[in-house]
């Protein structure tokens, strides 16, 4: 998982808002399967997440071992500043966990899996976003593919292998769902005055294929635990 002085971070801080208007597209998936609780964000950041979840009404706690805990203290978030692995937490004591973009950082992808069973009350939910190893551009890239990046990315998955990763520890699959591009924020005329926009526009066709055939650069599963 991402250290202490993630080179990341910088970007985290600068670009709240992107952040934000992509999160919020999360949450309202989210949302779709379980209404409010107490949940805890693995990897949080800046808090950007854990903000729109307890605009939401929720309880939140995160989790960051890297130096954005700092500012997302400064939202009044409670942060745990510590590695998820390390972290002391109560046996069923979660209604939701949250892993966006960082089950692919960690060492031991199973052990944590487990770990968020432990961690959920019956019927708890969890959600996992990660890059879709299985996506077109991957398959077309190859070892060029953008989202490869092995020296942060400990592991790659797949809609089978992170489905049956969930499976072994004690899931059931509510949803799952691929995208990319244009179709990753949840309200794109937000992006307007951004100068990625126009790279968002140029990709556009690649974008609405990927995500038409569920092979988008992103992949997020919902899950229940049994």
């Amino acid at each position: 998982m991402r250290g202490e002085n993630y080179h990341r971070d910088e970007d985290y801080q600068k670009n709240e808002a992107l952040f934000a208007n992509i999160f919020q597209k999360r949450v309202n998936l989210i949302s779709q399967y379980i209404g409010k609780g107490k949940m805890l964000e693995i990897g949080s950041a800046t808090g950007v997440m854990l903000k729109l979840f307890r605009d939401r009404g929720w309880q939140v706690l995160g989790i960051e071992p890297s130096g954005s805990y700092k500012e997302a203290e400064k939202k009044k978030l409670e942060i745990i500043h510590s590695k998820f692995e390390e972290a002391k937490l109560s046996n069923e004591s979660f209604d939701l966990v949250v892993l966006n973009h960082t089950l692919e950082h960690m060492e031991n992808p199973s052990g944590v899996i487990k770990k968020i069973n432990f961690l959920l009350k019956k019927s708890g939910i969890v959600f996992i976003d990660v890059p879709n190893f299985g996506s077109l551009s991957s398959r077309i890239l190859g070892k060029k593919w953008p989202l490869l990046l092995p020296e942060e990315h400990k592991f790659q998955f797949t809609k089978e292998s992170l489905g049956e990763l969930l499976r072994i520890n004690g899931f059931k699959i509510l949803h799952w769902e691929s995208r990319s591009g244009f179709f990753e924020y949840d309200n794109p005329l937000k992006e307007l005055r951004r100068k990625r926009f126009l790279l968002d526009i140029l990709s556009l066709p690649y974008s609405l294929v990927a995500t038409l055939l569920k092979m988008g650069d992103s992949m997020s599963f919902v899950a229940e635990k049994e």
